[in-house]
């Protein structure tokens, strides 16, 4: 199972144990992600690099996926990754691994 599979089996979970705070988490996302001006794009390379400094392996994956679909190339995904471990240092490095193979297996 991959860290994206891992990831929907996880949230599926909350929401059949957790219902209204995972419904109550969706929606305050959701009107995080709508209020202001930063596109789609935008949000999702920063939500990269705030996996990143999270080093949860399946949120890299989900926005890595996310921001790819948003139109973000291969090139701005890495450097949007790569400016996490400027600010976090080696232990951040070690988590490119899983940007490196979600965009193997999204643009190669």
């Amino acid at each position: 199972m991959d860290a994206g599979e891992k990831a929907a089996v996880a949230l599926s979970n909350m929401q059949q144990q957790a219902g209204a705070v995972y419904k109550g988490y969706l929606g305050f996302t959701k009107t995080i992600a709508e209020h202001g001006p930063l596109d789609v794009k935008t949000q999702e390379l920063i939500l990269i690099a705030c996996a990143m400094m999270s080093q949860c392996e399946m949120c890299i994956s989900l926005h890595v996926q996310n921001g790819a679909a948003a139109g973000l190339t291969k090139e701005e995904i890495v450097q949007g990754a790569m400016l996490a471990i400027s600010m976090g240092g080696s232990p951040k490095m070690m988590y490119m691994r899983n940007v490196f193979e979600e965009v193997a297996d999204l643009f190669d």
